[in-house]
């Protein structure tokens, strides 16, 4: 397929906390299936500190990919799980005790590295203030899909549809059933 008038950007880094590529960045592949220009965000998903993340966002190339990535008119975003098999603690991001007290202190899911509460609301955490991705998309400017199947993102999945974090859900028909008997 060729589609140059898409562009694909990434909205959170692709760069694991040893430096090298995320393994789980589809963004490559996606630009490539349908020959589309891509942008991906040469930061990690969180950084050491706030300080750090601001640094980064003021370099021109990182500034560049976060404004094209606020502007988007669709976003495909992971819903991710939390606890010690989530994947910020997998793919080494958190610790395992900052993932116990995120999770004692009510969190319940993660998108793009932005943890929220059961409600669906950005936890006013240390952590947040941490996450050099774009923020979450408003849906009322961007059509916002959230991709998760499976029981470990049940509770991930409710807390980000009852926040209206998303407008669209793509899941298996297993979590779909247990969502809408919710």
């Amino acid at each position: 397929m060729e589609c140059p008038q898409h562009r694909i950007v990434s909205l959170t880094g692709n760069i694991g906390p040893d430096g090298s590529a995320a393994y789980y960045n589809v963004i490559f592949s996606m630009a490539d299936a349908i020959k589309a220009r891509l942008f991906p965000m040469p930061l990690p998903v969180l950084c050491a500190s706030a300080e750090e993340r601001e640094t980064l966002h003021d370099q021109p190339l990182v500034r560049a990919t976060l404004a094209l990535g606020s502007k988007a008119d669709v976003t495909f975003v992971g819903i991710g799980e939390l606890g010690a098999d989530g994947p910020l603690c997998v793919d080494g991001f958190l610790g395992r005790d900052e993932m116990v007290r995120l999770v004692e202190n009510g969190a319940a899911g993660e998108i793009c590295g932005w943890i929220y509460d059961q409600q669906g609301k950005l936890l006013g955490s240390p952590m947040n203030d941490r996450v050099a991705s774009v923020g979450i998309p408003s849906r009322e400017h961007s059509h916002v899909i959230g991709m998760a199947q499976g029981r470990r993102k049940w509770t991930a999945m409710r807390a980000a549809l009852k926040g209206g974090l998303l407008n669209g859900l793509i899941t298996d028909e297993a979590s779909a059933g247990h969502l809408l008997d919710r």
